[in-house]
C-alpha cells in the first residue's frame, strides 16, 4: 500500500480572517483511498484547529457566523480551486468527500449545492442525507 500524506492549505483573508483546509485519508483499502476535504474559517489558528479537532469550546462555536458580506464567495472560490486541484492529483481509483460540517451545515450545504450543480462537473454526487459531495476518479 502507498503511503498516504495529508495536505493542509493555509490562506490569509481581509480583515483578519484566517482559511485552512485539509485533505485527509479517510478510508483506506488495499488498493485505494476516500480522501476527507475540511475546511475552516477563523480568526486564529488555534480557534481553527480546535473546531477542526473536534474541540468544541465556545470560542470555536461562533467560528463561521461571522463570515458574511464579500469574504463568503472568495473564500469558496479559493476552496473550490484547491478541492479541484486535489482533485486533479488524486490517483485513478480513489475518492474525495467534502462535507458541510460548519456551524450552520444547512445553509453551508444549500450554498454549496448550488454551485456544485451549476458549476461543477456532473459526476460529483450530492448527498442531502449527509450533507456531503463525493467525487470518485474513475479507473477506466
Amino acid at each position: 500500500m502507498r503511503f498516504r500524506k495529508k495536505k493542509t492549505l493555509t490562506v490569509l483573508l481581509p480583515k483578519g480572517f484566517l482559511l485552512k483546509m485539509r485533505l485527509l485519508p479517510w478510508i483506506r483499502t488495499e488498493k485505494s483511498c476516500v480522501w476527507l476535504v475540511s475546511l475552516a474559517v477563523g480568526r486564529s489558528k488555534r480557534q481553527i484547529n480546535d473546531w477542526m479537532n473536534r474541540r468544541k469550546k465556545k470560542s470555536v462555536v461562533k467560528l463561521d457566523k461571522s463570515l458574511n458580506g464579500t469574504l463568503g464567495p472568495k473564500t469558496q472560490v479559493i476552496a473550490i480551486r484547491q478541492v479541484r486541484q486535489w482533485v486533479d492529483e488524486l490517483p485513478k481509483g480513489e475518492s474525495i468527500v467534502l462535507r458541510c460540517e460548519s456551524t450552520v451545515p444547512d445553509k453551508q450545504f444549500r450554498v454549496w449545492k448550488k454551485w456544485f450543480t451549476k458549476h461543477e462537473d456532473i459526476r460529483w454526487e450530492i448527498s442531502e442525507e449527509y450533507k456531503s459531495f463525493f467525487f470518485y476518479k474513475s479507473i477506466l
